[in-house]
This record gives C-alpha cells, sequence and structure tokens, in this order.
C-alpha cells in the first residue's frame, strides 16, 4: 500500500509539473510572504500574528524542487544546511502511520504551482498551528522513509507569523495544492482511520454535492451532504464537517473570497 500512495503522489505531482514548468536553474531563495494584516502579538519580538493565512510565493524556490525531484538534481544539494521560509502543514500519512511535517509555496499568485519540503521536526509538540509561516532550517538528507525519500533533518523552526484556524483533526485548508491531493488520497484509501474526524477542506463547488479543486479544474472532486443552502455552482467555499465513508458530512458551508 505504501508503494500505492507514492505512485499516486508521484501522479498528482506530475498533474502540477504539467501545469507549469521551470524557466532557469536557481539556487538562492527569494521570499515574498502575503501578509498584510499583521500584528505584533507580543510574546515574541518580531512575531507577528493574522487572521489570513500567510502565503509564500517564491517562483525561485519552485525551480529549485523542480530540479531535486524531476531533474535529477538532488545529488547537488543532499548534505547542505539550508533555510526555507514558507507554510507549515502537517499531513497524516495513514499508509505509513506517521504524521508528515511540510513547509510550502507557490511559484507565483496564480497558485498553479506549489513547491513543499519535508521536514523532521526535534520538537512535533513545539511547532506552531498548521497555516503559520515559519523558518525551517535544516539538511537535506536522503532516507527512505520520507514520503519522497529526501527531507530535512537537524531542523530548527522560527516563527515569523501566527495563525489560528479553527480547531479540527484535519484541516486541508491549510495545505498547499498537492498535499491537499495526498491528504485527499489518503483519506480515501484509508477511511477507517479517519472515520468520524473533524475536518476543513476549501474548494469550489461544481454542483450541489461536490466540490473540485479551486486552481485545476478536475483535479480532485469531492463529494459532500449538507444541511445548509448550498451557494451557486463556481462559489468558492470552505466546508467544515466530519469524514464518513468517503463524503464530507459538512455542518457548514461558507462561501469565502480567494483562499
Amino acid at each position: 500500500m505504501k508503494k500505492l500512495v507514492l505512485m499516486l503522489l508521484c501522479f498528482s505531482l506530475l498533474l502540477s509539473f504539467a501545469a507549469c514548468t521551470g524557466k532557469e536553474n536557481a539556487t538562492g531563495s527569494g521570499q515574498t510572504p502575503a501578509n498584510d494584516t499583521a500584528a505584533d502579538t507580543g510574546d515574541n519580538p518580531g512575531t507577528t500574528a493574522t487572521d489570513t493565512m500567510p502565503t509564500v510565493l517564491n517562483q525561485t524556490e519552485y525551480i529549485l524542487y523542480q530540479n531535486i525531484f524531476y531533474n535529477d538534481m538532488a545529488d547537488d544539494y543532499v548534505g547542505k544546511t539550508v533555510t526555507k521560509e514558507g507554510t507549515l502543514a502537517r499531513l497524516y500519512d495513514a499508509f505509513s502511520g506517521r504524521t508528515r511535517y511540510y513547509v510550502w509555496g507557490y511559484m507565483d499568485a496564480t497558485k498553479c504551482c506549489d513547491w513543499q519540503w519535508e521536514f523532521v521536526p526535534k520538537d512535533p509538540d513545539s511547532l506552531p498551528a498548521n497555516g503559520s509561516l515559519i523558518k525551517m532550517t535544516g539538511t537535506l538528507t536522503r532516507d527512505e522513509s520520507a514520503l519522497d525519500k529526501l527531507w530535512f533533518t537537524d531542523t530548527t523552526v522560527e516563527l515569523e507569523t501566527s495563525f489560528s484556524p479553527e480547531p479540527c483533526d484535519v484541516d486541508m485548508t491549510t495545505m498547499d495544492s498537492t498535499l491537499e491531493r495526498v491528504q485527499l488520497l489518503n483519506m480515501q484509501y484509508k477511511p477507517d482511520v479517519f472515520a468520524g474526524k473533524t475536518l476543513r477542506v476549501y474548494g469550489r463547488v461544481l454542483n450541489p454535492t461536490t466540490i473540485q479543486h479551486p486552481y485545476y479544474d478536475n483535479a480532485w472532486t469531492q463529494a459532500f451532504a449538507a444541511q445548509a443552502e448550498i451557494p451557486a455552482n463556481g462559489t468558492m467555499v470552505i466546508l467544515t464537517g466530519t469524514w464518513q465513508g468517503d463524503t464530507v458530512q459538512a455542518d457548514r458551508v461558507e462561501p469565502t473570497p480567494d483562499y
């Protein structure tokens, strides 16, 4: 089954790669956090808080990610210690029975192409909430336990902007496009693991019982059932509810602007 999810993950990543490809090779990193509403929390000098999830847009990081995972350039970077700035996500991998940790971002504001670096935190309990903006420093390491056979180890994490979403067991709104698809695969192939879990998922209303990925038409579709009034087809929404079988039993269906 682990091989199956890896194959499915590769397919999902290829969808991203087909959507847009890098035009140059680069190894630097320039970050553009999309956060205009930050306010000082007072807990940490330089640390801010926001009600809007920060998202990093970084074309250079996307090209580097493609070079490492698709252009056979991983050997040039294995063993190097670097810092990655991006959004924090946790993903429960039901095939391996472990929680995975990622720092992620998009190539640009179109959100057509994303990048996500898996890392091993020294103290998972000390990490901030999903959706927070962090700087992760670690050493790129080959390891069969990593979902893509490469992850960052010996890591430290610095919180830049805290984000406090509504608590739930699985919050796919704080994942990038690829991680969201991978989490859905886990849930669809291992439904018993997630049965009754609370969750939140973001997408476009395809019809009164289905939402689809907001940036890739038909990259994934998800069935839902809700007593609430369903907005018009094409409306961006956040579903909040529970996972039952292969369906989101939505307690709330909330129209929302671009997320």
